[in-house]
């Protein structure tokens, strides 16, 4: 008996508990195709990572409704496909619930707690969950929006942390940007704060010019880096004297590369050498808040990756102090194959609380890295170059040497911290060699 044939309905999927939107990148697959069931369908780009959706069912595609550069969100129908009535009911049956179109607004945050006190008057030690309730202000960095509602508010000059988010978890949504357009009203930012432009001032077009549309991505990075650098930002640099790293590495790395299939590169080192230095210096493993400075209890460095003229991301290896140089070399490997195949997923992005961004295989000596929101620092490694070095007995020597560069938040640390972080990663950098364990 042949199966009836019948439609199936296939809709922008929740791709994240903070995602409310999808801009389609490519269609795979063409309409009046076979399509195998999980057979890879369309590339969706969100503000946080790009992913591929897969069909649910097998048959026909028969019409796509949205075309590649669109922007939908979460629930709009993309594509109707012909399958059989058996397959569709199933697919239909499988398919989440669609998330509540409407959450109660933001509650107001709670009050900061108050330090406990011991018995000789000086403040107690306070645990990782008394930093639970702390929320940080709601400027218009940290309010919840998306950027296509962050680009609406700002053309009509609404400051967002004005807003009253409808959305859920109290998310400022396009609707409740359109209502204040379309009732004339624009609330206004604080006395203090610098009036916003009401559009992006345009450069003097000259002959040759060509724009380059913004993607998912590169929007996101501008405005999470004109975020971050809200923050009063401080650099500091030390020099690193890596010939004995160098040396050890030259003669493990044939039986690692042999056992591994892939180099084992300095980088490891570099974050090992980070997890320690945040081990003894743990306020750098930090975040300001208005209510207090917030130190991280788990150590999970984010690697930066580039790639290419794309742009980047910060995928986060978790548990990074629990991890040695080889378990690290292999995490790195890891989302740096995954991020350069867009295979990354919402979870390697959380959690974050330091950051190491290693410029040296690009060839630059110094960088002025910016703070990630929410994190207190970053440490950039520079290249290493074989240089002539005077040493402390006034010989005159070749060694390879590299500057190690720390970007932080002066709110939440202050110089003379950051100095002694950079010389607690320089101290384990220069004492590695073979009573270093890297398993």
């Amino acid at each position: 008996m042949e199966a009836h044939v019948a439609t199936f309905e296939l809709k922008m999927p929740k791709l994240g508990e903070s995602v409310t939107e999808g801009t389609i990148g490519k269609w795979l697959k063409q309409p009046g195709e076979k399509v195998e069931k999980y057979d890879l369908l369309v590339e969706v780009q969100t503000d946080k990572v790009n992913t591929e959706i897969p069909s649910p069912v097998a048959g026909t595609l028969k019409d796509v409704k949205v075309q590649e550069g669109e922007t939908v969100p979460i629930g709009a129908l993309l594509a109707v496909f012909e399958t059989a009535e058996a397959e569709a009911t199933a697919a239909q049956q499988a398919a989440p619930p669609p998330a509540p179109a409407q959450a109660p607004a933001r509650p107001a945050a709670p009050a900061p707690p108050t330090a406990p006190r011991s018995g000789d008057g000086r403040p107690a030690p306070v645990s990782a969950a008394s930093f639970a309730p702390l929320v940080p202000s709601a400027d218009a960095a940290d309010v919840r929006a998306t950027p296509a509602v962050r680009k609406l508010a700002a053309e009509h000059g609404i400051d967002v942390s004005q807003v009253n988010g409808t959305g859920l978890g109290g998310r400022v949504s396009k609707k409740d940007v359109e209502d204040l357009i379309a009732r004339g009203q624009a609330p206004s930012a604080a006395p203090s704060a610098p009036a916003r432009p009401a559009a992006t001032v345009r450069p003097v077009g000259i002959a040759g010019d060509r724009v380059l549309p913004l993607t998912p991505m590169r929007r996101t990075i501008a405005e999470n880096m004109a975020r971050a650098w809200s923050a009063p930002h401080a650099h500091a640099v030390m020099e690193i004297d890596m010939t004995k790293l160098m040396r050890y590495r030259e003669s493990v790395r044939g039986d690692f590369a042999a056992r591994e299939g892939f180099d084992l590169s300095p980088a490891a080192f570099i974050v090992k050498a980070a997890v320690e230095a945040l081990r003894t210096v743990p306020l750098v493993n930090a975040s300001w808040t208005d209510q207090g400075i917030v130190v991280h209890g788990a150590i999970n460095v984010g690697y930066a990756v580039a790639l290419g003229d794309e742009g980047l991301v910060v995928p986060v290896i978790k548990a990074a102090d629990s991890k040695s140089i080889v378990a690290l070399m292999r995490a790195i490997r890891d989302i740096v194959d995954r991020a350069k195949a867009k295979k990354l997923t919402f979870d390697d992005f959380s959690g974050g609380t330091f950051t190491v961004n290693n410029t040296g295989p690009l060839g630059t000596v110094s960088s002025s890295p910016i703070v990630l929101p929410g994190q207190a620092a970053i440490a950039s490694s520079e290249s290493i170059r074989k240089r002539l070095v005077v040493l402390d007995d006034d010989q005159i020597a070749i060694r390879s040497m590299m500057n190690l560069v720390i970007g932080f938040d002066h709110r939440v640390i202050d110089g003379a911290t950051a100095a002694r972080f950079l010389q607690t990663m320089r101290d384990w950098l220069q004492s590695v060699g073979p009573a270093v364990p890297i398993h």
